[in-house]
């Protein structure tokens, strides 16, 4: 009988000790949602959202709200240039990959962009 209280206060300590860890890592992740995004951080989203702006006025996807596919190159000029404005404010601070890939990025749509304005 002495062994089995033993057992269940092992028990109870042991799904204490997981319940607090529990709560531990919750706190953790709830943190750092919340912290603050660094400008980089933020810069790089935001040049994420443009392109796909940039690809949708350029007529090469389809705007996903309405399913059609729409041709602005205004647009699509002022998308691409907001994007190289970003890029020159934070090249500096990006890694190596972050910095081909961006400059890919702005190769490809600047090429797109050409390419569009000769057919139009």
């Amino acid at each position: 009988m002495e062994e089995k209280k033993g057992e269940a206060k092992k028990d109870e300590k042991v799904s204490e000790n997981v319940e607090g860890e529990e709560k531990r890592e919750e706190k953790e992740k709830e943190e750092e949602s919340t912290k603050e995004l660094d400008l980089v951080t933020l810069f790089i989203w935001f040049i994420g959202l443009l392109s796909e702006k940039a690809w949708e006025y350029l007529g090469l996807i389809m705007n996903p709200e309405t399913k059609k596919v729409n041709k602005d190159l205004k647009k699509a000029k002022i998308s691409i240039d907001s994007i190289a404005f970003l890029f020159e404010q934070i090249k500096d601070a990006l890694s190596p990959e972050d910095l081909k890939r961006i400059e890919g990025l702005l190769a490809n749509l600047r090429m797109n962009y050409v390419e569009k304005l000769k057919q139009s």
